[in-house]
């Protein structure tokens, strides 16, 4: 008789029904016309497949330990929450904190001249970049989100100070979602700090922006949670004709932890730099997806992703550059540089083009490789024992791409760096 092969089992997913829809839409505020979006976003949910292990973005990272298994409409208290913890962006035209089942707590600087930011609920923005009906986690997010934001800048307007944004995944099903519209010719910032977590938390998140014509616009994202926090975090940008978007991160937090950075350059004309930095070690993995579509002419855009991987941590990056048939005469270069402190860490590099014209300018670099032992042999003659060698070389090697951070996002990324090179400092004298 023939074997035969039983078909392989769907991970599970978290259930959602009108009743809890209902019970999130209440406790995040979002009654007016947000069950009704929520109920269409669950349709989309229920019809998205599960990510495929065989699809090489998620070959190395298994969705069903990052999705949340038990949704409930959290209410209460932040309970012990320090906002110590999280000091705020000095100069910050607004400070916001978002913890899941509670409103968000808006405090806006003095030195914000009236009518240049509008906050509402983060149901309510319009305009922000369409998800893809296919995506589970995007799907999961509009329907289920439990803390969120929605920031609108107006025309011409130019923010005294960034937007800084504290996301508390103090529960453990954590839903964040933020968006930004930014008017025509206007200037701003968005720092998100992702933080806290704990063991058994599950985080899923999406920021979205749409940044309008001639506009310039910053947007750091820096994830520093808690041991034993899992979560995936995606960031859709649309960009405008003419527009100059700067998108940084910093993946450092959690045990397993998957980022998704697209950028859309829309416009006629449009720019974006996306700059990242990780560092990962112990057991943890970080995962780095970044896409940049090039959707019109004389567009441009670049990556600098370096990475740090130590002991058994593991560190995946893969990078998407697409050049559509009517956008002529693009610019696009991608660089992606991976260190590894131990024979035992890993990383998986995995650059990929799709250019669909002939006339555009389009490379990329990968690099996989150890601590160069004619390095820390030169620094060891120099009188540097073997721990403060290795530090030091890491330090360099993350310093061009940190040095384009802007300075509050860097202080941020440099105080929990700071530590983790000073443990792998006294881990390998």
């Amino acid at each position: 008789m023939a074997e035969t092969t039983a078909p392989a089992m769907a991970p599970a997913r978290p259930a959602l029904d009108e009743t809890l829809l209902a019970a999130l839409a209440a406790a995040a505020g979002d009654e007016s016309g947000g069950l009704t979006r929520r109920l269409a976003a669950q349709v989309r949910y229920e019809a998205a497949e599960t990510p495929s292990r065989v699809r090489h973005l998620w070959r190395f990272t298994d969705p069903a330990r990052l999705l949340p298994m038990n949704l409930t409409a959290v209410t209460g208290a932040p309970g012990d929450v320090s906002h110590t913890l999280a000091p705020s962006v000095a100069g910050a035209a607004a400070t916001i904190d978002l913890w899941p089942g509670l409103p968000p707590v808006v405090a806006l600087s003095d030195d914000l001249p009236a009518g240049q930011l509008t906050v509402v609920s983060a149901g309510e923005t319009a305009g922000s970049p369409a998800l893809a009906a296919d995506e589970l986690f995007a799907a999961l997010n509009e329907a289920a989100w439990n803390t969120g934001i929605g920031l609108a800048v107006a025309d011409g307007a130019r923010l005294p100070g960034p937007i800084h944004v504290r996301v508390h995944a103090s529960a453990a099903a954590s839903l964040p979602r933020l968006r930004l519209v930014v008017g025509r010719n206007a200037e701003a910032m968005l720092v998100e700090q992702h933080l806290d977590g704990g063991p058994e938390t599950r985080v899923t998140g999406h920021t979205a922006i749409t940044v309008g014509d001639g506009s310039r616009v910053r947007h750091a994202i820096v994830q520093v949670w808690g041991q034993g926090t899992n979560g995936h975090l995606s960031v859709s940008t649309k960009a405008g004709a003419d527009a100059d978007v700067l998108t940084v991160f910093g993946v450092f937090g959690g045990d397993e932890a998957k980022l998704e950075v697209r950028t859309d350059l829309a416009g006629k004309g449009s720019r974006s730099e996306i700059v990242g930095v990780t560092l990962v070690t112990g057991k943890q993995h970080g995962d780095v997806h970044t896409t940049h579509r090039h959707l019109a002419e004389h567009t441009s855009s670049r990556i600098d992703f370096k990475a740090v991987a130590a002991e058994h941590a593991r560190s995946t990056y893969t990078g998407l550059i697409r050049i559509e048939d009517q956008a002529h005469h693009c610019e696009a270069y991608q660089e992606n540089r991976n260190l590894l402190l131990s024979d035992r860490a890993r990383a998986d590099a995995i650059p990929e083009l799709e250019i669909h014209n002939q006339e555009v300018s389009c490379s990329h670099g990968a690099t996989i490789a150890p601590v160069d032992p004619e390095q820390l042999f030169y620094l060891a003659s120099r009188g540097l024992e073997h721990g403060e060698a290795v530090s030091l070389v890491v330090g360099g090697f993350l310093e061009n791409t940190m040095a384009k951070l802007p300075d509050d996002v860097r202080t941020m990324a440099e105080a929990f760096v700071g530590p983790r090179l000073a443990a792998i400092r006294e881990g390998s004298a």
